[in-house]
Formats: C-alpha cells, sequence, structure tokens
C-alpha cells in the first residue's frame, strides 16, 4: 500500500476551518470595502466635474488687467525694476 505524503490529515482540515473566518463574513467585509471605494470615487468625481467647471468657467485672459497694463505703458507709467524681476526669478 502506497501512502500519500501530500494528503491532509482530517483533523488538521477541520482545526484550520475552524481558525478562518467564515466565507460569508470574508464577502460581506469585501462587499463592504468595494462599496466604500466606489462611493470615495463618486464623490471624487463629483469635486473634479465641479472644479473643471469652475476652471472652465473662468477667462481665459484677464482682459481687465491686459487694458490696464496696456495703458500703463502707453503712457509711459509703466516701469520695470530689474532687481525686482531677478528676486522673484530666483525665487521661483
Amino acid at each position: 500500500m502506497r501512502i500519500g505524503l501530500n494528503t491532509p490529515d482530517p483533523q488538521s482540515i477541520s482545526a484550520e476551518q475552524a481558525k478562518k473566518p467564515s466565507t460569508a463574513a470574508t464577502n460581506q467585509s469585501e462587499a463592504t470595502l468595494a462599496s466604500d471605494k466606489t462611493t470615495a470615487l463618486s464623490q471624487d468625481k463629483v469635486t473634479l466635474s465641479a472644479l473643471a467647471t469652475q476652471a472652465l468657467g473662468q477667462p481665459e485672459v484677464r482682459q481687465d488687467r491686459v487694458d490696464s497694463l496696456r495703458q500703463s505703458i502707453n503712457r509711459g507709467q509703466y516701469k520695470l525694476d530689474p532687481n525686482e524681476i531677478a528676486d522673484a526669478i530666483l525665487h521661483q
């Protein structure tokens, strides 16, 4: 008679099964986790959509600022300070 070394002992199988959580409880935990992830993703999608709508609603060019600078330049009132420009470049 040949004895299989890989054949599990019936007593050890029942002891291992008692230690493991039930399949129904595990499936319920996984379903709850998946539901939480789906809810979080849905909330992120709503937030992202609202931010995108807000960003698209903003004008691409701040025309009032452009007009103000253009008038200052035309009148000769717009002066550049090279030191401020250099500082701004270095501090970026």
